[in-house]
């Protein structure tokens, strides 16, 4: 298990690739239950067990479908449990990094993120979007610049569909509050992707 975790870092790290890993569904079960884990624990304290929970289906449950079509679109069905374990394990790390950045955001009516907490918020959503090109690249056997602009894609959609499914959430108080993650996507992607529009202004200024 401990190898496991140590693969799952070095692809978050972008040291290491999804091929490198077990093939197999045990993988996959945890990979998929580590991003569950970490993303509930970056989510929960801000907008309840219960919509944290929807977030994650959402979010995990269209990363896999959307994963598991293309793979076979392109002949490599076999590659999905790869892909996606590794995809959500590694996010993982990346949404135990986001929980003392969203910990430590002021969350008092009217309250601001700082420069140094917005530039936190925007290192991790690169992070998440670096890793999903990441991985889409060895997957899909794509060029860099293709699998960048296949994750600023995703991620487009994901927000999207996030907005879709639970308006109140993209224009209510709470996520002003506390922007969140894929995991990019499983991953943060996972828990840096659905941020207001005010907020995304701010960040991308800095």
């Amino acid at each position: 298990m401990f190898e496991l975790f140590r693969q799952y870092f070095r692809i978050a790290v972008l040291a290491g690739r999804p091929q490198e890993l077990p093939g197999g569904a045990t993988q996959m079960q945890v990979g998929v239950a580590v991003a569950v884990v970490t993303y509930l624990a970056a989510l929960g304290s801000f907008h309840g067990l219960g919509r944290a929970v929807t977030h994650v289906v959402l979010d995990l449950g269209f990363t896999a479908l959307t994963l598991r079509v293309a793979l076979s679109l392109v002949g490599h069905p076999g590659r999905f449990e790869q892909a996606f374990g590794g995809l959500c394990g590694a996010s993982a790390v990346i949404n135990l990094a986001a929980v003392p950045v969203y910990l430590s955001r002021p969350t008092g009516p009217g309250s601001e993120v700082s420069a140094n907490g917005a530039l936190a918020e925007f290192a991790l959503l690169v992070w998440s979007l670096t890793l999903l090109a990441h991985v889409v690249r060895h997957t899909f056997e794509v060029r860099l610049v293709t699998s960048v602009g296949i994750a600023f894609l995703w991620l487009i959609v994901l927000v999207g569909i996030m907005e879709a499914m639970l308006p109140s959430a993209a224009s209510g108080p709470a996520l002003d509050a506390a922007p969140e993650s894929v995991s990019l996507e499983p991953g943060s992607r996972l828990a840096a992707a659905d941020v207001s529009e005010e907020k995304s202004r701010r960040i991308l200024v800095i």
